[in-house]
């Protein structure tokens, strides 16, 4: 991590996910940094795990403001129109109000996803959180049935440990 301090104490242990898990992992770490602006760093973190993960068609970062999710940061080949989600409603706001990662297969068979895109087939939710406290979530969609892996939730749930331990931070 040359030229952006020593932060080896400032993230928990990596988990062994698997190598191209771990590699985006690192990358991330170098820029998930207290020292840089949120909107800078979460740009980059949607950008880097669209990128790196051909199977993720959409990420956004939803951050907690009172009792709604407001998009911060989001890649994808459109834009999405919940810019806004209340806790507790969709699978986003369901996930903020449990503080749990929800894991969709199938959206077409789950009642409370909020339909973003026609093409969407699956989706996973991922909570931001330190200390009991909800700061956002990460939120990806799939145009593949089933396209998340205990791989992508454990490599989806350190990254939302990293990005906590940052909005902690800055706090």
């Amino acid at each position: 991590m040359r030229g952006v301090g020593n932060y080896s104490t400032f993230f928990s242990k990596a988990p062994p996910i698997g190598p191209k898990y771990n590699t985006a992992l690192e990358t991330l770490r170098t820029v998930v940094d207290p020292k840089r602006q949120p909107a800078a760093v979460l740009d980059y973190v949607v950008g880097h795990l669209r990128g790196t993960f051909p199977h993720y068609s959409w990420v956004g970062i939803y951050l907690l403001a009172g009792e709604m999710l407001r998009l911060a940061a989001w890649k994808g080949d459109q834009a999405t129109e919940h810019v806004a989600i209340a806790i507790g409603q969709g699978i986003c706001g369901l996930a903020a109000r449990t503080k749990e990662t929800v894991v969709v297969p199938d959206v077409s068979k789950d009642s409370r996803y909020l339909a973003c895109f026609s093409n969407t087939k699956s989706e996973i939710v991922v909570p931001i959180q330190a200390d009991g406290w909800v700061y956002g979530e990460i939120d990806i969609d799939s145009d593949a049935l089933d396209a998340f892996t205990p791989r992508d939730r454990l490599f989806l749930e350190t990254v939302a440990d990293d990005l906590a331990r940052y909005l902690k931070a800055r706090a």
